[in-house]
């Protein structure tokens, strides 16, 4: 027998509750998740702020999100981004997916929450915590909570929870080898793109 919604669930999402509750509409995700996220990098600032503390940035705050790195994508970035749209668009028409507003809207949301979220879990957040977790633990605990974050807001399943730390731990590795924050977003953008290919609601035709 098929468990009541089960049909409606996205593939990373866990089964609805006793209440029947799923997040299966784009507004559902705007509320919950990029809301959230928001909310919590705009705190993560202000404490940044407040506290003065700003490595090695010469005191500004361009300087802690790399400065000219993200005012100026580089020629990588640019291939870089082409190839993910293109990949993007032929995913959609192998799938299936019409491109129309509601999924080109979709892939701006991802991009933008993958900006918000690299800034947040692997700049702002480690930053905070550094003075006192140090800086191995506050990366570790940045992405403890980046990944917990996914399981409430958007009702993961724990797999793909662990999945997103170990992933996050990767991407704070690479930040800290490259200093390449844009990189950093444009892969975290590709690979959230690969998770949820088209908003809720939204259904592939092939077979």
């Amino acid at each position: 027998m098929t468990k009541p919604n089960q049909n409606r669930r996205g593939r990373l999402q866990r089964q609805a509750g006793l209440n029947g509750f799923l997040i299966d509409s784009f507004r559902w995700v705007l509320i919950r998740h990029g809301l959230t996220m928001s909310l919590l990098l705009i705190i993560c600032l202000g404490l940044l702020v407040y506290s003065g503390g700003y490595p090695d940035s010469g005191g500004n705050f361009l300087g802690l999100i790399g400065g000219q790195a993200v005012l100026a994508l580089k020629p990588q970035h640019y291939g870089l981004l082409f190839a993910i749209l293109v990949f993007v668009c032929g995913h959609w028409l192998w799938r299936g997916i019409h491109i129309q507003r509601q999924t080109l809207l979709w892939l701006c949301y991802l991009g933008i929450i993958s900006f918000v979220e690299e800034l947040l879990f692997r700049l702002v957040a480690p930053h905070l915590m550094q003075s006192v977790l140090g800086s191995i633990g506050s990366v570790v605990v940045s992405n403890l909570i980046f990944a917990g974050l996914h399981y409430f807001t958007l009702r993961w399943q724990l797999r793909h929870c662990i999945v997103v730390f170990l992933g996050g731990l990767g991407l704070s590795r690479l930040l800290l080898v490259t200093e390449d924050f844009i990189l950093i977003v444009l892969i975290h953008w590709f690979f959230t793109f690969l998770n949820t290919p088209h908003p809720p609601r939204v259904k592939s035709f092939a077979r």
